[in-house]
């Protein structure tokens, strides 16, 4: 019990270090590339980014192909607490589940905030 909520902080941690880099917050230095250039004798702005609707979809399916199948399997471990009861054993497989599927919601969250703030090009 204790190795798996020692990995689950961690990670947690760590998806909420790139959380907060990415927020848009102007008291410190962030990692927002803001796109949007505005000249001072203009009134139309100029998105100088890279990112193509292309991009944007590979970037979609890599996300779902590697976090996709953590999260089914957090719903799977989640609905089959069922078969154990509330016994020890359905407990831990219903922590297990909701556990696996809290962090993979995090991950995607954490990915889609941090690649949105960063990326300036397909290739971020």
């Amino acid at each position: 019990w204790f190795l798996g909520i020692g990995v689950l902080a961690t990670q947690a941690l760590c998806f909420g270090f790139f959380i907060d880099e990415a927020s848009l917050k102007f008291q410190s230095e962030r990692i927002w590339s803001y796109t949007y250039s505005c000249p001072r004798n203009n009134l139309s702005c100029q998105n100088n980014s890279d990112v193509t609707a292309f991009g944007w979809i590979v970037f979609t399916l890599f996300v779902l192909v590697y976090l996709m199948c953590d999260m089914l399997n957090g719903f799977k471990l989640v609905l089959s607490t069922s078969q154990y009861g509330w016994s020890q054993k359905g407990v831990q497989v219903f922590c297990g589940g909701c556990s696996l599927s809290v962090i993979t919601a995090l991950a995607l969250y954490a990915t889609v905030v941090y690649n949105f703030a960063a990326s300036r090009s397909n290739r971020e």
